[in-house]
């Protein structure tokens, strides 16, 4: 029996479950698509932030796997879904642990790291979220989450829709007991928080966001920027631009025995140019650390400035061949097989954002197919090219990926929004509470979900 051979793709968030997607309805027969999550469920993390402060509608960002393999379920199908977490990456292996859909037990036994063989790789492992969104607490050692008493370097999530619903309820209950509430960091995800708190719970918090910059959302046009703080305003935020928080004041507080999941008490902080502000809540919405560490195990060259891994245009993992000569001035990498997207690569000044993601992982899995169409062309065999009505001569180059303009949209409260799409600066106000959640379950395949269906 001939053997059957595998794309690995690990991670299945917005870049990983594209890849999967096309490449399962697309490889030849032989090949199979083995994509690696350590969540049961698409952690739709865009409406984390809502979430975590309107009650009723928590459930709706987890969305399931049904459909990462094509447009429709399929039991008979050679592709594979492994629920688990990847312990190491080699060359042509990685290793990894299965997760229980149930409560683990600290008695219970440790499961045995198992091993996959791949021919082709793509990585999509994303980043480690800003701890007020980050439900496996990667950075519990940062500010708020310090605490003396526990294991930082553990990993508490369980990664089911259960542990994420639970997650977000505990959050929402904390900012609803709270009296005041400080958002650090103007990016979208501090935006989103302080117009959510201040929108939902209007009168009864002070809500404060503090940003290092002199205006917000700066990689954007000027005039979004405004539109933002003006409603921000509007909506009772008091704003405080260009001042960084120092991280010391807040760690002095946890010195003290604070702890940001208890009520009543306050976090005395400052500014580094002596501001004080008090708070019963600290969200520290600054940025995201890339989850790199298992391709600089494997190579440390692979992985460059700000801990991304460094790609070529055709999204190959690159570290440059030194014992190839070539006249072309294109980059020739010792792990063409291995891609990697999303929040993860260097990728040529992209915006790190799940549509870019997305993108990113269409070029990388339709350069997967192409590659293994050369070799199938190479060894002489027709099973791909039979009935694909392309020309058997010669060799399809590879797709390059070309960052487009940075586009986002921010919510404003809870039915308006601000966006820049093509340099073009707009707003609207036709918001719904829950995001549209049913428009994100139709993209990943379940179109006709209703309330109900979305709680599986």
């Amino acid at each position: 029996m001939e053997k059957v051979r595998t794309v690995a793709v690990l991670g299945a968030s917005y870049g990983g479950f594209r890849a999967a997607q096309l490449l399962a309805t697309s490889l030849p027969n032989g090949w199979r698509v083995v994509l690696v999550e350590r969540n049961s469920h698409l952690n739709n993390v865009y409406n984390f932030a809502r979430y975590a402060v309107l009650p009723g509608h928590e459930h709706k960002a987890f969305i399931p796997y049904d459909y990462a393999f094509g447009n429709s379920i399929n039991t008979d199908t050679p592709h594979i879904r492994i629920h688990g977490t990847v312990t190491s990456l080699h060359p042509n292996h990685i290793t990894y642990i299965r997760h229980s859909l149930s409560s683990s037990s600290s008695s219970e036994p440790a499961p045995e790291p198992q091993t996959l063989h791949f021919d082709y790789l793509i990585y999509a492992l994303g980043s480690h979220l800003p701890s007020p969104i980050d439900l496996w607490e990667h950075t519990r050692e940062r500010a708020q989450h310090l605490d003396k008493g526990r294991d930082h370097d553990k990993t508490t999530g369980t990664g089911t829709k259960g542990h994420g619903i639970s997650w977000l309820r505990e959050r929402q209950a904390r900012i609803e007991a709270a009296q005041s509430v400080l958002i650090v960091g103007g990016g979208a995800l501090g935006i989103q928080f302080a117009s959510d708190i201040a929108a939902i719970h209007p009168l009864k918090k002070r809500v404060t966001l503090l940003h290092s910059r002199t205006r917000l959302l700066p990689r954007f046009e000027p005039a979004l920027g405004d539109e933002v703080l003006t409603a921000l305003q509007d909506l009772g935020v008091q704003v405080i631009l260009g001042e960084r928080l120092d991280l010391d004041s807040l760690r002095a507080n946890q010195c003290d025995g604070m702890d940001e999941n208890r009520t009543g008490s306050v976090f005395h902080v400052r500014t580094l140019s002596g501001r004080e502000i008090d708070a019963e809540v600290v969200l520290l919405c600054t940025g995201q650390t890339p989850n790199t560490a298992l391709m600089r195990d494997m190579d440390s060259r692979a992985v460059g400035k700000g801990g991304l891994i460094r790609v070529t245009r055709e999204m190959q993992v690159l570290v440059e061949d030194e014992n190839r000569t070539s006249s072309s001035q294109a980059k020739r990498t010792i792990y063409p097989h291995i891609f990697a997207v999303g929040d993860a690569a260097d990728a040529f000044g992209a915006l790190q954002a799940g549509h870019t993601a997305y993108y990113q992982a269409e070029v990388a899995a339709r350069n997967v197919v192409r590659l293994i169409k050369r070799e199938a062309r190479r060894c002489g065999s027709l099973s791909w090219s039979e009935g694909d009505g392309e020309e058997t001569e010669g060799e399809e180059e590879l797709e390059e990926y070309t960052p487009g303009l940075p586009m986002v949209k921010v919510s404003l409260g809870l039915t308006r929004s601000a966006y820049e799409i093509g340099g073009v600066v707009g707003t609207k106000d036709d918001g719904v509470p829950d995001l549209n959640a049913a428009a994100m379950w139709g993209a990943c395949g379940l179109k006709e979900v209703d309330e109900e269906g979305m709680w599986r």
